[in-house]
């Protein structure tokens, strides 16, 4: 876990202050707002766009759960804002004055992955995100020209510290971290990303509309896998001695994307066998790991397992596991709780509002369903403990796989009574237990062989006992219709209805066989 103060001390001295170092929530993203952006839970908010204190004060206020604020020195000194995040326990971080967004943004993303993909306390890791700005820098001083470095998704994860005589997809790229979509559409619709993924060889980018300058392309590649690129900004193609020294430094480039995603998977894959063994039932010190941390992402309790089914298609748990991985972040959840574990999908989710919540993800289930009706979602009850996932996952389980569940999403607290016949059900059908001898199983066998409709009758008769004129709006038929089968029931089977035991042997017989007719 890493703070809003711990990041501000891990970025060049001097650039970010700590006004107020607030409760100690983990940062889970940066989110670069102006008045009326939404915050959610985890946020580090950066105040780009905020231009006096009363916005400052409003950001504050709109944000009670943010991990910190950042805002420039005057703004973060104000009284009301200091005030407003005090008030909530929010971070308040001041930016030094003359220093620029851009490069202390870079900073801080870099110090969030690299703790994200390292975890505290995992011991000393190579510091490759600083190796990789190194080299940016390097290669800009060989092309004379502005450089990021960027990986297969156009994520930038290094740029060089020259930023002048820059167009503004490249100012929003080294801001956002991320190239714009109209850039990316751009670059894709001359066929870029076709070519950095088909070959090694370096290419030169003509200039676009909206002031986009023309770059120089070099594909990143180890063992033919395309890992990332380096963009230059330069107005023409490079030189010959230019581009041996340019191929020379992508194959640096590529050991060092290598060893981040080996850095980035042993730490998810830490991540996820820790929720698996908290999921099995280890204890809490036990499934969080040594040092007692509990998995990334896991908010405060209390909490539920929720049993994630869908997507369609021949999928094993690893793939579907992957694919909700992707859904939920897409709807906001930053650093989602899911793993596979006995062929399901779990994740974990708490109970308040907001992103990687039992009530979101049921906003989320319930969209996704109407496009993929094999989405859904059962929920077993919440647990104030750790040591408690392991029951809700049960419970989960159970709901998750109950004959003609009609709704996308359940709760175990809501749906006891199907548990319960279904359980029921099945020790019926236990292969140790002798066949049922039941006058209602030979009516059964009759009207599978001539027709009728007795066996409905009864099972609305019972289900709405004591209720004609509802069992007769079930059945779609007259009230006196009802009748009459009833008492024809009477003559064919010798069930007692009167006798609560009986109607309730009835009713269990009878949802066997519908299961059995599944």
């Amino acid at each position: 876990m890493t703070t809003a103060a711990g990041l501000a001390r891990a970025v060049a001295a001097g650039l970010v202050e700590v006004v107020a170092a607030g409760e100690e929530r983990p940062v889970v993203a940066l989110e670069l707002a102006e008045p009326g952006t939404p915050v959610v839970a985890g946020d580090l908010v950066i105040g780009i766009g905020v231009r006096d204190v009363a916005e400052a004060a409003a950001l504050a206020e709109a944000g009670p759960t943010a991990a910190g604020l950042l805002l420039r020195r005057p703004l973060a000194h104000a009284p009301e804002v200091a005030t407003a995040c005090a008030a909530h326990g929010v971070a308040l971080l001041a930016l030094a004055d003359g220093a620029g967004w851009s490069p202390v943004v870079g900073l801080l993303r870099t110090a969030l992955e690299q703790a994200a993909a390292t975890g505290p306390g995992d011991g000393p890791v190579d510091d490759v995100y600083g190796d990789l700005f190194e080299m940016a820098d390097t290669i800009s001083a060989v092309v004379a020209a502005p450089v990021t470095i960027e990986d297969a998704t156009s994520r930038v994860l290094a740029y060089s510290s020259g930023q002048h005589d820059v167009d503004e997809a490249r100012t929003s790229t080294i801001v956002g971290r991320q190239v714009p979509r109209a850039v990316r559409e751009h670059f894709r619709a001359l066929g870029v990303f076709r070519r950095l993924a088909r070959s090694d060889d370096p290419f030169f980018v003509p200039a676009g509309q909206d002031d986009v300058k023309p770059r120089y392309v070099v594909p990143v590649r180890a063992g033919g896998e395309w890992l990332g690129s380096v963009w230059a900004v330069v107005d023409a193609p490079v030189a010959e001695a230019q581009e041996r020294e340019l191929r020379a430094a992508a194959r640096l480039i590529a050991l060092h994307l290598l060893r981040l995603r080996a850095h980035s998977e042993l730490h998810r894959q830490v991540q996820l066998d820790r929720v698996r063994r908290l999921l099995e039932g280890g204890t809490g010190s036990e499934g969080a790991g040594d040092d007692g941390r509990l998995p990334d992402g896991v908010a405060t309790g209390p909490w539920r397992v929720v049993a994630l089914t869908g997507p369609a298609g021949r999928l094993d748990a690893s793939a579907r596991c992957e694919l909700w991985t992707a859904s939920v972040r897409r709807h906001g959840w930053r650093r989602p709780v899911l793993a596979d574990l006995d062929g399901v999908v779990h994740a974990v989710v708490g109970e308040g509002t907001g992103p990687g919540t039992w009530s979101w993800l049921v906003d989320v289930v319930v969209r996704e369903h109407r496009g993929d009706p094999a989405v859904g979602a059962a929920a077993g009850g919440p647990v104030p403990t750790v040591a408690g996932w392991s029951r809700s996952r049960a419970q989960a389980a159970e709901l998750a796989v109950l004959p003609d569940r009609a709704r996308p999403v359940a709760t175990a607290e809501e749906s006891w009574t199907e548990v319960v016949l279904a359980r029921a059900v099945r020790g019926l059908g236990s292969s140790t237990a002798a066949p049922v001898g039941s006058p209602l199983l030979d009516l059964v066998a009759h009207e599978r062989a001539n027709g009728g409709h007795l066996v409905d009758t009864l099972e609305a008769v019972i289900d709405y006992w004591g209720e004609p004129q509802r069992a007769a709006r079930v059945l779609d038929v007259h009230p006196n219709t009802v009748r009459y089968r009833t008492a024809r029931l009477a003559e064919v089977c010798p069930i007692d209805l009167e006798d609560p035991s009986q109607r309730l042997a009835a009713r269990l017989l009878i949802a066997q066989v519908r299961a059995s007719e599944r």
